[in-house]
């Protein structure tokens, strides 16, 4: 697939009714932040749309700058918090403390990514297939596993099996951009979790199976 600003756009309509699905089937507080994951991904591939050279036509300059810098904030400090802290959220109460972890060393990536990123400057380079977002990191192959620590480790230790293929599959998602295509690891990458985030709404519409939730959490008896 040769990711551009027509994939961009595609992945995140795509994903719209997806998002739509999952939030559909959110009954409590705790759901909501894993339930919005396929619709935070659609917004974040629009936004990318946006900072693509072709979006020139359309947009200022001034416009695309501040898309950039939405989809790095988005990429860098909120999905390594976000995820595990999703995550641990749907987890039954005995099972939490497994992840609890994950959430702390998320918090560390986060603060430094955001950091790094709004210490600058943030330079975007346009390649055939992809965009390449330069922050300047210290010792940025550090950050970058724990990075992949922090947003894969709790879905993979998840109670649940569709939350652990969600997990494993971004991690086969990871590895290959870091091998193939490491400068563009956060665009790559992240049009993959978008795709992927569609087991969300698997994981979902199997939650409503359970036939009491409330009951259910802290004994380690969910099946979804």
């Amino acid at each position: 697939m040769c990711f551009s600003m027509g994939a961009d756009v595609t992945a995140g309509v795509v994903l719209l009714p997806v998002a739509a699905i999952c939030l559909r089937e959110v009954r409590t507080a705790r759901e909501l932040p894993f339930a919005s994951l396929p619709l935070l991904f659609a917004l974040h591939q629009l936004t990318e749309a946006l900072v693509w050279h072709g979006a020139s036509d359309y947009v200022s300059a001034g416009v695309q700058h501040a898309a950039a810098m939405i989809y790095v904030l988005f990429a860098f400090p909120v999905l390594p918090i976000f995820v595990p802290l999703a995550v641990l959220l749907l987890e039954p109460v005995g099972r939490r403390q497994r992840v609890a972890p994950f959430v702390a060393l998320g918090a560390v990536v986060a603060a430094y990514l955001l950091w790094a990123v709004l210490d600058g400057p943030l330079v975007v380079r346009e390649e055939p297939h992809a965009l390449i977002y330069n922050v300047d990191l210290t010792y940025g192959a550090m950050w970058a596993v724990l990075y992949i620590v922090a947003v894969i480790g709790p879905s993979v230790l998840s109670d649940y099996p569709s939350i652990v293929a969600f997990g494993l599959l971004n991690l086969v998602g990871l590895t290959v951009v870091a091998i193939v295509y490491v400068e563009a690891f956060a665009s790559l990458w992240c049009v993959y979790a978008a795709l992927t985030s569609a087991l969300v709404m698997v994981h979902m519409v199997l939650r409503r199976r359970l036939p009491d939730i409330h009951r259910l959490e802290g004994q380690g008896l969910a099946r979804a």
